[in-house]
C-alpha cells in the first residue's frame, strides 16, 4: 500500500517570482491553506518524489490553486516544474468518513463474488458524481463495470487488497 497522496499536478508557471498554478487531484482544494509543505515529483510516481517544498503562499484562480514556495525563486524554476506532482505524506491525508475509501488503496485490488468466485481486478475507479464505478478486469478478460453502492459492495478491505461483492442481475453479460 501507498505512504503518498498526489495532491496535485503542475500545470504551468504563474508570474515571474516562481508561484506555479495547479491542478488539484484532493477532493478539498482548500486542504492547501493547512499545508505547510508538499513534496515534488518530476512524473505522475510517487517513486520519483525528489524534494520537499515549503508553501509560502497559497491562492485560488478558477478550478486552480496557486502555490508560491520559499525555495522556488524565478519563473524559470517554476516552469521546469511543468508536468509534475506534488505529494503529502499518509499522516497529512484528511481522515476517511463512514463510507468513504482511498481510491489509491484499491487499485489493482481483488475483486470477488460473495460465493468466493474470483471476478477479477480492479482496472480502474471512476468518479461518476453520484458515487464511484469500479472497472474490473475479469479473469476471462472482459471489463465488468460496478458501482460502489451498498446493494453491490459487500466488503472492502484495503490491507487484503480484496473487494467482495454482490452483483445485481443486469451488470454481468
Amino acid at each position: 500500500m501507498s505512504s503518498w497522496f498526489r495532491v496535485g499536478i503542475v500545470s504551468s508557471a504563474h508570474g515571474i517570482k516562481g508561484a506555479v498554478k495547479v491542478f488539484p487531484t484532493t477532493e478539498d482544494p482548500q486542504r492547501f491553506l493547512a499545508l505547510q509543505s508538499v513534496h515534488y515529483s518530476a512524473t505522475e510516481e510517487e517513486k520519483d518524489i525528489q524534494r520537499e517544498l515549503t508553501i509560502e503562499k497559497v491562492q485560488f484562480f478558477k478550478n486552480l490553486v496557486i502555490l508560491t514556495f520559499k525555495e522556488i525563486k524565478d519563473r524559470n524554476d517554476a516552469e521546469a516544474m511543468r508536468g509534475g506532482s506534488f505529494w503529502i505524506s499518509d499522516a497529512e491525508a484528511l481522515p476517511l468518513e463512514e463510507d468513504e475509501f482511498y481510491i489509491r488503496d484499491f487499485m489493482g485490488a481483488v475483486v470477488k463474488e460473495e460465493s468466493g468466485e474470483l471476478l477479477g481486478e480492479v482496472e480502474d475507479i471512476l468518479s461518476t458524481g453520484s458515487n464511484e464505478v469500479l472497472c474490473v478486469r475479469e479473469v476471462n478478460g472482459n471489463e465488468l463495470l460496478i458501482p460502489v453502492i451498498h446493494e453491490c459492495i459487500l466488503s472492502m478491505d484495503a490491507e487484503k487488497s480484496e473487494i467482495i461483492v454482490h452483483l445485481l442481475k443486469g451488470l454481468r453479460t
